[in-house]
């Protein structure tokens, strides 16, 4: 089974701390309804925190099911924002396409998904691609070949986006409600 892309909301930003959970946890509580599923992707290997599952663990990638809506982790929020399920995968960009398949085996391919990633955008083209930065900030050259592949890009300022996330709704795939009038 291979997740259709129609589904796929991917959330990427310009580096760390730019607002890509919080803004991820608004476009899920609107849109709970449709029992999502949230996925969140790190390069980094970390020894799995309690409520991680693990579904397939190899030397190349981990790939968890969380089930602890209670910690202040990103797959935690993710849970506590209405996510119907969260994965969590760990693994480098040789592997990722292999474990985000794996995981889109867990799950119906109908099923609205929204992604966490840097890299995902490089093996995969989703449904809708947006990407985060800070208001005013000057990013890295590699952030830009990412920025310019995005649908749309968000500039963020302590907690507040220049795209409301409630904008952003599922309906047979994802759009901004801007998209409505179009």
């Amino acid at each position: 089974m291979t997740q259709n892309s129609k589904n796929i909301l991917l959330v990427s930003g310009s580096e760390q701390n730019v607002g890509k959970t919080s803004f991820i946890r608004r476009v899920i509580a609107h849109n709970a309804s449709h029992k999502l599923v949230a996925i969140k992707i790190s390069p980094h290997f970390h020894e799995p925190t309690s409520g991680l599952i693990p579904l397939h663990v190899t030397e190349n990638y981990r790939v968890f099911q969380e089930t602890d809506a209670s910690l202040p982790k990103d797959s935690s929020l993710f849970l506590q924002a209405g996510a119907e399920k969260v994965f969590y995968i760990q693994t480098t960009d040789a592997f990722l396409k292999e474990a985000f398949l794996l995981v889109s085996e867990q799950f119906d391919p109908e099923q609205a998904v929204i992604v966490e990633s840097a890299a995902l955008r490089k093996k995969f083209e989703p449904a809708f691609f947006i990407f985060i930065q800070k208001k005013f900030e000057t990013i890295k050259t590699a952030a830009l070949k990412m920025q310019e592949m995005a649908d749309v890009v968000v500039f963020s300022d302590s907690g507040q986006f220049s795209l409301d996330p409630t904008a952003i709704t599922f309906d047979q795939t994802w759009k901004t409600k801007q998209d409505d009038y179009s």
